[in-house]
């Protein structure tokens, strides 16, 4: 039969043994000892049982110091009686030094667990406090604070309950255990009482969560090892943390619409300057075809017809930006991809741009036979126009703009470049922003709503490419993009194109 024995009880042993060896070592191996010394020793294993032990088994070796003490070293030796009245006076004082000194050194020794224990405790709200504080938001914050409070202090189990629009307590973390059906009432109770609750029928805890004055919800835990003030602490630090991310939150959406008025302003402005230019010269065109007074030759006819035909091409270009901004930001750009010729997408981009590249000579630099491309034409079409017209604005008169494309290793490359000024290389990481416009278009009051490089980005973008812009100031600058594309080779060679001016 095996005995089951509580280990406490190896503690009061201990005791017992220290003071049987004390007393064995001094009655079989050493001979003539002074009874004080037998005493003082005695009273070391005391100190060291209420020390290592606590104080009940250094009370029993207190006990059984005194009792070894009368029977083997106080005269009549091998009895328990006690004659001389001195020896009655030692022995209770020994008795009461002995209790005295187990109480002292127990104390000491609880004070000794009682801060190693509040060192613990600090260092694992440091640590919570480090994990959940930096959390960006309350759902994030929510499943950290659950996390790392059933690791840092070994609970079963963390939930978070704050009101929900029903005004009814709502879970916001929860592990695999679910609560008891009257645990409902004691959330209730917390978070409008603020009281900690302690259910010790079921080691449970309700906190409320506190931020100043004011309960914003109710923590509960599933543990018997943890202090009210140890509680209570953790409970204030998820309601700071909970509270930090409601207010990060808050501040983001913030940003986000201070951000928003600051786009409207942006586009109001800039849409309402493209919109009066060309407006303005199609009413002038409009009126003075329609002055009566005047007879117009058809040369002069035809130059107001050649004003409005640009100026509504200006407007249907505008109103096109707008639609594929509007897109893009919606995420409702899908890519169709088809099969087509670098080559024919180039001739098509350079006759729709021919207006604004007039005044410029125009390189392209393209393979003899380049293979076919699965790519979104049009699309494609519209970011090289939007990078050409854009070198067209930023760059002398009769300077050369070079268009160029390759394709390796399923990889289509194409890119602008251009002989202007340059872009500063502070202005480079915002070029593609919406309505950036940057200093020097803002100098040289370029027109434009800054919407062409963005709308680039995101049509790169929605083919799973990327755009870039690099630049030397004084020697121009170079926009280009990159495409995964499948590829595949051509039944017969295609026309390079050559240049235009």
């Amino acid at each position: 039969m095996r005995l089951l024995v509580h280990p406490r009880w190896f503690a009061y042993l201990g005791s017992l043994i220290g003071v049987g060896l004390v007393s064995a070592c001094y009655k079989l191996l050493i001979t003539g000892v002074n009874a004080t010394t037998v005493a003082l020793s005695f009273l070391l294993v005391v100190l060291l049982t209420a020390a290592s032990r606590g104080i009940g088994p250094a009370i029993l070796a207190s006990i059984a110091g005194m009792l070894c003490f009368n029977f083997f070293f106080l005269p009549p030796v091998g009895t328990l009686t006690i004659y001389d009245l001195q020896n009655w006076v030692a022995l209770f004082a020994f008795l009461v030094t002995a209790i005295i000194a187990s109480q002292l050194s127990a104390a000491a020794r609880n004070r000794a667990r009682e801060a190693e224990r509040s060192r613990e405790e600090v260092w694992k709200l440091y640590q919570l406090s480090r994990a959940i504080i930096v959390t960006p938001d309350p759902e994030t914050a929510v499943s950290t604070i659950s996390r790392q409070v059933r690791e840092v202090f070994d609970v079963a189990d963390c939930q978070v309950f704050t009101p929900g629009e029903s005004g009814r307590l709502e879970k916001l973390a929860v592990t695999s255990t679910s609560l008891d059906p009257g645990s409902e009432e004691l959330l209730r109770e917390v978070f409008e009482r603020g009281e900690l609750r302690i259910d010790a029928t079921h080691n449970s805890t309700y906190a409320p969560l506190k931020v100043g004055v004011r309960v914003t919800g109710v923590l509960f835990l599933t543990s018997n090892l943890m202090e009210a003030g140890t509680i209570e602490a953790i409970s204030g630090l998820v309601a700071l943390a909970l509270e930090r991310a409601r207010f990060l939150k808050e501040l983001s959406r913030t940003e986000a619409l201070r951000q928003s008025d600051q786009l409207k302003s942006a586009l109001l402005a800039s849409v309402s300057h493209d919109l009066r230019t060309p407006l303005t010269s199609i009413r002038a065109a409009v009126d003075n075809l329609l002055e009566k007074d005047l007879n117009w030759d058809r040369e002069a006819l035809h130059e107001f017809h050649l004003i409005i035909s640009e100026e509504v091409n200006r407007l249907t270009r505008l109103v096109q930006n707008l639609l594929e901004m509007a897109r893009i930001e919606a995420g409702e750009l899908h890519p169709v991809r088809e099969w087509g010729s670098i080559s024919e997408i180039f001739d098509n981009v350079l006759d729709r741009c021919a207006a604004n590249l007039s005044n410029h000579r125009v390189g392209v630099g393209c393979e003899e036979n380049p293979p076919m491309v699965k790519v979104d034409s049009r699309l494609l079409a519209s970011v090289i126009a939007n990078l050409l017209e854009n070198a067209a604005k930023y760059s002398p008169p009769e300077s050369e703009i070079i268009l160029r494309a390759a394709v390796d290793n399923n990889t289509l490359r194409i890119s602008v470049q251009d002989q202007g000024s340059g872009i500063p290389a502070h202005e480079l990481p915002r070029v593609f922003d919406k309505f950036y416009r940057g200093a020097i278009r803002l100098m040289k009051r370029r027109d434009g709503t800054g919407m062409g490089l963005a709308i680039a980005r995101g049509i790169i973008e929605a083919h799973g490419g990327k755009i870039w812009a690099e630049s030397t100031p004084g020697k121009g600058a170079t926009f280009g993009f990159t495409l995964p594309v499948e590829t595949r080779a051509v039944s017969k060679p295609l026309t390079a194109v050559g240049d235009e001016g």
